[in-house]
């Protein structure tokens, strides 16, 4: 017999996941607007913007005593949320400008900038933002959707 409360607050969990993952995006963004002007040359390479890449969570579901999954003995999976699979570096060409006092300058006073676009950091943190408040949403709605059915069970 299976537990008829296992998985009740798994809408928080999966929630609160998406939260977690666009606070440790915004961690990203923040460290690519704070490091955009670190410059190089050709011995050193300037900063690198980085980005995320999200996976999806899958649970294992299980079916009957110890089976596993759905027809055919598959393993099934249920949504658990999302997290970061790993931190990638984007590898657009650093852009090259002409400053020769520059500390990073070359003999022909060429200097290698940072990769990060101010523009595309500051739009990034607007999605965050905006998902962010989607996740809160959701842990709100589904909030209400439990207390809606324990005030019903009540009844």
């Amino acid at each position: 017999m299976t537990d008829p409360m296992q998985g009740v607050f798994r809408g928080f969990d999966i929630a609160g996941a998406g939260m977690r993952a666009e606070l440790q995006r915004s961690e990203v963004v923040a460290s690519n607007l704070a490091n955009m002007h670190r410059t190089g040359n050709a011995q050193k390479d300037p900063y690198r913007r980085k980005q995320l890449v999200f996976e999806e969570l899958l649970l294992e579901q299980q079916s009957g005593p110890g089976g596993r999954g759905g027809p055919a003995g598959q393993v099934g999976g249920v949504a658990a949320g999302v997290q970061v699979a790993k931190v990638v570096e984007d590898q657009t060409p650093f852009p090259v400008f002409h400053q020769p006092g520059h500390p990073d300058a070359d003999a022909s006073g060429q200097v290698l900038g940072s990769n990060v676009d101010l523009f595309q950091e500051l739009v990034d943190m607007q999605v965050i933002e905006r998902s962010f408040d989607a996740n809160l949403q959701a842990l709100r709605s589904y909030r209400g959707m439990l207390q809606n059915t324990i005030t019903n069970m009540s009844r």
